[in-house]
């Protein structure tokens, strides 16, 4: 439960802030994952720093009880799915993916879960509930 604790503390943060810039630099946001696809070096090396963090979450963290654990390995598991995505599927494929979801309002909602998320699991930690 330590573990979960800790994670929920810097999940929470990282989820809130990332959430907030996501939904406030929308316009920002949308060119660079578009050329998310067309820079292969870039798509390659962050797929596997988030194929390596998504690992020593499913590997260090395999608690799925009470509801912030079980975020923090869906969160892990998320992570290698999507990296292996990136990395196996054609890059018609992942464009194809990106394209769906690359859209100024796709960021206002993904960013308002991002928060939501981010604050349960920062209010858990911090023994707020």
């Amino acid at each position: 439960m330590e573990l979960t604790i800790y994670l929920s503390k810097v999940f929470g943060i990282a989820l809130i802030a990332m959430g907030a810039s996501i939904m406030l630099r929308r316009r920002y946001f949308v060119p660079v994952f578009g050329a998310f696809v067309r820079e292969r070096l870039l798509r390659a090396v962050m797929s596997f720093i988030e194929l390596l963090g998504g690992l020593f979450l499913i590997v260090g963290h395999t608690a799925w009880s009470p509801l912030p654990a079980a975020i923090i390995s869906l969160l892990g598991w998320v992570a290698v799915i999507e990296a292996l995505c990136y990395l196996l599927l054609p890059d018609e494929a992942v464009e194809g993916m990106l394209d769906t979801f690359n859209k100024p309002s796709w960021y206002v909602g993904g960013g308002l879960v991002s928060i939501l998320i981010g604050v349960y699991l920062a209010g858990f930690g911090f023994g707020l509930w």
